[in-house]
């Protein structure tokens, strides 16, 4: 069951916000904090335990942005695209009336924590222009630059991007509604200003999609350190220059970091909702030694593994 929590009575049914009809309906648990900043923004504070969910686009023009905190977010649209987001990328559509009104999407890990703003153009632009006019933003710059003659695209949020969602994200645990609607102004003022085509990732085929998904998952039962890339390309009849071309298109990264970031990742769900031993996560994942797992994890998390389950146990109490 997913635990819809909405900080406003001017908000007076859940099914005024976006995404949160198809994530209702979904198979799951998790929580969803909504906050309604002011007329026209909504933020949604996600910490989900699914596999997938499904959601049906109606409102044209609504301006949509989804940033991956934790976990892996992969979204196929009925229009045939696809999209991958990792930690630290974000998703932003202008839903058209035509295209991505049903989409479908997975969380690979069973786990996805995010941010997702939700905004009404018109309205958002005239409360801005109205109660903080030095703050003036152009939302139609903001799409053009963003978005151009698309209506959907994912990019990663860069550094200062992802310092202001990590504050954002972070604030869900003092509710403090006054920080969240500066942040998001804050956001808002950065993305306006992002220059033109910055980091933006290419769309891909559905085809190209589930070859290189069906590979990716072959990748990753082998729990082994060492993944030959040769007997997997022999096993596929493909090159391992095609193979490793076509990964990196679709997931940002070479098979091998991706490899190390999906077991780190996994690691950290594991040490977050699970009682098992360090080492036995460790080995799960494919370590053979807990002290080199140790070693890798901190220097992707900024915490030994034993920091960060403390770290997230502290976390929830706050939260509770």
């Amino acid at each position: 069951m997913i635990d819809v929590i909405i900080h406003d009575e001017s908000i007076t049914s859940s099914s005024q916000i976006g995404q949160i009809g198809g994530l209702k309906k979904a198979n799951g648990n998790g929580k969803i904090d909504v906050f309604h900043l002011f007329d026209g923004a909504n933020a949604l504070l996600m910490k989900l335990e699914m596999d997938s969910y499904t959601e049906l686009r109606t409102e044209k023009g609504l301006l949509e942005i989804n940033y991956c905190v934790e976990g892996r977010f992969e979204t196929s649209f009925s229009s045939h695209n696809n999209v991958i987001l990792k930690p630290g990328d974000m998703a932003l559509s202008s839903y058209d009336g035509i295209h991505g009104s049903k989409s479908v999407s997975h969380f690979p890990l069973g786990h996805y924590e995010g941010v997702c703003l939700e905004l009404d153009p018109v309205k958002a632009e005239n409360w801005i222009k109205k109660n903080v006019p030095a703050l003036y933003i152009s939302f139609s710059t903001l799409r053009e630059n963003l978005l151009g003659n698309k209506w959907y695209t994912f990019i990663s949020a860069g550094p200062h991007c992802e310092h202001v969602f990590g504050e954002l994200y972070e604030s869900s645990l003092y509710m403090d509604l006054e920080f969240i609607r500066l942040k998001v102004l804050e956001l808002l003022m950065l993305l306006v200003r992002i220059p033109q085509n910055e980091n933006k990732v290419d769309y891909y085929s559905s085809s190209q999609a589930r070859m290189v998904e069906r590979l990716r998952d072959q990748i990753l039962k082998r729990q082994e350190d060492y993944v030959s890339l040769q007997q997997i390309a022999r096993e596929n009849n493909i090159s391992v220059s095609y193979l490793e071309k076509l990964f990196k298109k679709i997931y940002g990264v070479s098979i091998y970091r991706y490899i190390k970031e999906y077991r780190l990742e996994q690691a950290a769900v594991e040490l977050t909702h699970s009682a098992k031993t360090i080492t036995q996560i460790s080995e799960k994942i494919g370590y053979e030694n807990s002290s080199k797992f140790s070693e890798c994890f901190k220097k992707r998390y900024g915490l030994t593994p034993s920091m960060y389950r403390k770290s997230t146990k502290e976390r929830s109490k706050i939260e509770h």
